[in-house]
């Protein structure tokens, strides 16, 4: 897994302050998160943009376009779990299928420990591979937690393992280091 990182009290206040002004992640395909699942995707976003020395997300009653924060000139998407544990390679980051005409060259997939509140960045993944790699799941269709209790999807949902992602970063700086070099392979790809 790639690193765990500690979410100041500060972040947490803004987080839920925010989350009470507005309703987040209004999706079309009715797919939007309950208000708990929608605080921790408010949480982990701000924590990534702390820790990168960012402004913390602001109420807008507009769409952000699939896109939290831009790196190197990328846009990138802050996914992120709410678990009870830390999450581990074989825990299952969830995608929207709906999201993929969004507005993003690239994600990175958190997982909230709501219990201690830390922050795992499980790793990232640039939205190609993440749709090749990943698997899609039908609305409707019945899925099997680990402990067997199962559900129902609600939306046409992707679902890809942290073994399936660039997991490997120990930091923020090695995170930077290899999205830099996607760029420069992908910048390199346009002229041959």
């Amino acid at each position: 897994m790639a690193f765990i990182r500690s979410i100041p009290d500060s972040v947490i206040v803004e987080s839920i302050k925010l989350s009470f002004k507005s309703k987040m992640g209004n999706r079309a395909d009715g797919s939007d998160g309950s208000e708990s699942q929608q605080l921790v995707g408010i949480i982990g976003q701000n924590a990534v943009l702390n820790d990168l020395h960012r402004p913390l997300m602001q109420y807008s009653n507009k769409s952000d376009g699939g896109t939290d924060l831009d790196i190197f000139g990328k846009k990138i998407d802050v996914k992120t779990m709410g678990r009870t544990v830390d999450p581990e390679l074989t825990f299952v980051n969830n995608f929207i299928a709906s999201q993929a005409k969004l507005n993003a060259d690239a994600y990175i997939f958190t997982s909230l420990n709501k219990l201690n509140l830390r922050l795992t960045i499980c790793g990232w993944l640039p939205k190609e591979e993440l749709l090749n790699r990943a698997t899609l799941y039908k609305k409707g269709e019945i899925r099997i937690r680990r402990d067997r209790t199962t559900f129902s999807m609600k939306a046409d949902t992707y679902e890809i393992q942290n073994k399936d992602i660039y997991y490997t970063p120990k930091s923020w700086s090695d995170l930077m280091h290899e999205i830099h070099n996607w760029l420069e392979q992908t910048n390199d790809n346009w002229f041959f």
